[in-house]
């Protein structure tokens, strides 16, 4: 099914992995911020990965649901970005984990350039990603 996926996308993927914070808005108000991960990102959208081991997140209702994205870039902008859930799968690739294929909606300029240039940044520096990481982590 990933690779009937891959073949219908717009936009190439850049794969790697980047700390993000996951807010569902359709949800009940509580549903707290989510602590995941890009797997993958292109100018339309990111596929996100992240654990529920308590089972906080209901998968039965997110297909089309809104999703709010943020992102803190490698110099401390915060992108926030709203998309919509296209897809997704749970305990994938590990119980307990959900996977989430979003699609950017109603995305500006300045949001755009910004995902361009995480893009860039990756393309030219996987050890910076990693290390980036690292520091997000001790901020947990």
């Amino acid at each position: 099914m990933r690779d009937a996926l891959a073949e219908n996308r717009k936009d190439a993927r850049s794969s790697f992995a980047y700390p993000v914070e996951i807010k569902i808005l359709s949800q009940s108000s509580d549903t707290p911020s989510i602590n995941g991960y890009m797997e993958n990102v292109s100018i339309s959208g990111i596929g996100i990965l992240f654990e529920d081991r308590y089972g906080r997140v209901s998968t039965d209702e997110l297909n089309g649901s809104k999703v709010k994205i943020t992102i803190v870039m490698p110099h401390g902008e915060k992108i926030v970005v709203v998309c919509i859930i296209r897809w997704v799968r749970k305990d994938a690739p590990e119980p307990f984990f959900i996977q989430l294929g979003i699609q950017f909606d109603n995305i500006e300029d300045w949001q755009l350039e910004a995902i361009k240039k995480l893009i860039n940044i990756k393309n030219k520096d996987q050890n910076m990603m990693w290390n980036l990481w690292e520091q997000y982590e001790k901020h947990l």
